[in-house]
């Protein structure tokens, strides 16, 4: 203890020597870590400019070359554009059409319709218009209605004869976006559904979006022709849902042909009608042999092959249409004006239908 009360000034400078010693290595290792961290980030940094280096187009002085790069970058685009223009083929519509031209047109469609649907043994609703009832009785239309009108009349016509080509039992109804102020969703003056819905066609700088739907009753062999006729087709016709209600429906027997042919059934059996849509008619006797009503029950149940019911099917078709670059940069600087004034048919016709858009259900 003397020593130490002798030599205090010495023991105090050596623990404060201990303690600067002590607190200069923690400070060293503080520096020493904040140097790896600026070494890893340099080295990132270091790579990031390596591979900008190497990047085509440089982002250097090299202008000559970036611009090479960047036209050649350009055809490429150009390229995949028109390789992509053939997947979304529009269907084709008359141009340059008046209100009356319109009406013409309309009721020839109608009318071609009508008669496709006879041919294929197909039930229509009584004196469908095929959406277009509001525009049947008007000798014209509104002059900013007969493009949108022209189209959707078209399109609907595109699918109508892939479902008639499939020979579908019943066309029930097709509804479309409203496009003309007699187009009112919503309940139809004699009842039901009517032939328009509230969704709303969907549009952005490429395209716009289209959406129809189809109910119409069928069995499952003309399901997959109206399927296999969606995808067949050259236009852009996009199935989006499909609903199938296989409920509330009634039993159709399908028979075979016999040797006594149709003349031992009854008249108009679901037999005959059945036999006479899918050409399985045997020979006519000419003179058939009169039988009880016993024997022709056990003779119809005996040429039964299956009783099968046909089905509901709802089905959403999305038909895409592209859009013209130039259209598309005109709606972009003007909005509702530059759609209108480039010829976008979903500005052109006014929105009876305030709502907003809301999923249907089928």
């Amino acid at each position: 203890m003397d020593w130490i009360k002798k030599n205090l000034t010495l023991v105090i400078s050596g623990v404060a020597a201990l303690a600067l010693l002590g607190f200069a290595g923690y400070f060293l290792y503080l520096k020493i870590q904040h140097s790896a961290e600026v070494t890893t980030k340099l080295e990132a940094q270091d790579t990031e400019l390596q591979g900008l280096l190497r990047m085509k187009p440089h982002p250097g002085n090299r202008k000559v070359d970036n611009i090479a790069a960047a036209r050649q970058q350009e055809e490429k685009l150009e390229v995949f554009a028109a390789r992509a223009k053939q997947q979304f083929v529009p269907v084709p519509y008359p141009t340059n059409l008046s209100g009356g031209d319109f009406k013409l047109l309309l009721d020839t469609t109608v009318d071609y319709l009508q008669r496709l649907a006879r041919q294929s043994s197909t039930k229509l609703p009584d004196n469908y218009a095929f959406t277009f009832a509001a525009q049947k009785p008007l000798a014209f239309v509104e002059a900013n209605t007969v493009v949108p009108l022209t189209r959707a009349l078209m399109e609907i016509k595109e699918v109508c004869e892939i479902i008639f080509d499939a020979k579908v039992l019943e066309l029930e109804r097709i509804r479309r976006i409203s496009l003309a102020t007699q187009d009112t969703p919503g309940i139809g003056m004699m009842g039901g559904t009517s032939d328009y819905w509230t969704r709303k066609a969907v549009t952005n700088d490429l395209a716009v979006v289209i959406p129809y739907e189809f109910t119409f009753r069928c069995f499952s062999s003309e399901l997959q022709s109206v399927l296999e006729g969606l995808a067949r087709n050259p236009h852009s016709l996009l199935l989006k849902n499909l609903i199938v209600d296989t409920g509330d429906t009634n039993t159709v027997d399908i028979y075979a042909p016999t040797g006594g042919g149709e003349g031992n059934m009854p008249a108009m059996s679901p037999a005959m009608m059945m036999m006479m849509r899918y050409g399985l008619r045997g020979r006519m006797p000419m003179a058939p042999q009169p039988m009880d009503s016993a024997t022709l029950t056990a003779q119809e149940d005996a040429a039964k092959i299956v009783s099968e019911k046909p089905f509901r099917v709802t089905a959403w078709v999305d038909i895409v249409r592209l859009r013209d670059p130039n259209e598309a940069k005109a709606s972009r600087s003007g909005g509702a004006r530059g759609q209108a004034a480039a010829g976008d048919p979903q500005a052109a016709p006014p929105d009876p239908a305030a709502a907003p858009e809301a999923t249907p259900s089928p």
